[in-house]
């Protein structure tokens, strides 16, 4: 699905190609990007961001190598195919999901995947050229003034849900009690009418 195109500083300063970081660096604040060109392409049945963990931790040791704890916020932007500033701060096209880190929980290798499809389509029907996903950690975050950071990497248009370990999404307990009770209620329900 489209060709990839990884908006980072691609070696200018020190990052190595294909990485994506999320956090700080010192007092600056870090986001992981990633582009596709879709020029051409048509509606698609499902579409999913993909991306691994790299390490816990940014890319500089000694200045910003230790993971913090808390939420990154994954946003869909119309990209331009370029690796300029434009891309760290463009107009989001809307909200794909959040996810939680914690070091000694999320490993290195573990898969994040999102359904974008809705947003992908969106991007091809409006003759989008390219289409950008922007990682960025939420402000609320204990940690947030800290340089701390997350290295992401292998970022990939797929057409399924490749989510592999700690990262993959569960049923909060809230919610699985909510369907028991549901399940328990149809029951009861179902057990009367007899």
């Amino acid at each position: 699905m489209g060709s990839h195109f990884h908006s980072n500083t691609g070696g200018s300063f020190g990052n190595p190609a294909g990485k994506a970081e999320v956090g700080r660096f010192s007092s600056e604040e870090v986001r992981g990007l990633s582009e596709y060109n879709i020029t051409g392409l048509g509606a698609v049945a499902s579409a999913f961001v993909t991306f691994d963990i790299f390490k816990a931790g940014g890319l500089f040791n000694g200045t910003n190598d230790t993971p913090f704890t808390g939420s990154i916020i994954v946003d869909a932007y119309a990209g331009n195919n370029q690796e300029d500033i434009s891309d760290y701060q463009g107009a989001s096209l809307g909200q794909v999901g959040t996810f939680n880190v914690t070091s000694g929980v999320n490993l290195v290798g573990d898969v994040f995947s999102f359904d974008i499809t809705s947003l992908l389509n969106a991007a091809i029907g409006a003759n989008d050229l390219s289409f950008g996903i922007r990682l960025r950690e939420d402000r609320g975050n204990a940690d947030y003034a800290f340089s701390k950071a997350w290295t992401f990497e292998d970022f990939r248009l797929t057409t399924d849900n490749q989510c592999a370990g700690a990262s993959c999404q569960v049923p909060e307990p809230g919610s699985l009690a909510l369907l028991g009770l549901g399940l328990a209620g149809l029951a009861a329900a179902r057990r009367r009418k007899r």
